[in-house]
């Protein structure tokens, strides 16, 4: 199950971080970091490109660590990438604090002219999307 925002950004021409902003890459066309916060989750964020960013939950999104998804997807959605993709395929539990964030983040990211897409593949992830209304009859939603 894949949501995305309703409205596609608009292609911007150059670089799109100012230069102190950008990551530095540690191999040629991708950089990424692994943060992890306890046993419960594990974030990783990817820079296929220049303008995309992905944001990798894996393990249990809930009121303890949510926060901390929120910490790292935030700054991506208010920087001028066109795409940030949160990836929640290895996430095992999906609270009620990880919908308030998605939710937020799906209603907020076009009015940044950012496209927000949220990739989930689990059971339990596609439960609770459809339990917080951000189910298929979305229109948001994308099948991948």
């Amino acid at each position: 199950m894949t949501i995305r925002t309703p409205v596609r950004a608009l292609r911007r021409p150059g670089p799109l971080l100012a230069p102190a902003e950008r990551p530095v890459p540690t191999s040629p066309g991708l950089h990424s970091e692994t943060i992890e916060f306890e046993s419960a989750l594990r974030l990783r964020l990817s820079y296929p490109s220049h303008d995309v960013v992905v944001l990798t939950a894996t393990g249990e999104i809930d009121t303890a660590t949510a926060p901390r998804v929120a910490a790292l997807l935030w700054p991506r959605l208010l920087t001028k990438l066109s795409t940030v993709v949160l990836d929640l395929s290895g996430v095992t539990f999906l609270g009620v604090a990880g919908l308030e964030l998605i939710t937020a983040a799906l209603a907020y990211a076009p009015h940044r002219d950012v496209e927000f897409i949220v990739a989930g593949g689990s059971t339990a992830v596609e439960r609770a999307l459809r339990a917080g209304g951000l189910d298929r009859s979305s229109p948001a939603l994308r099948t991948a």
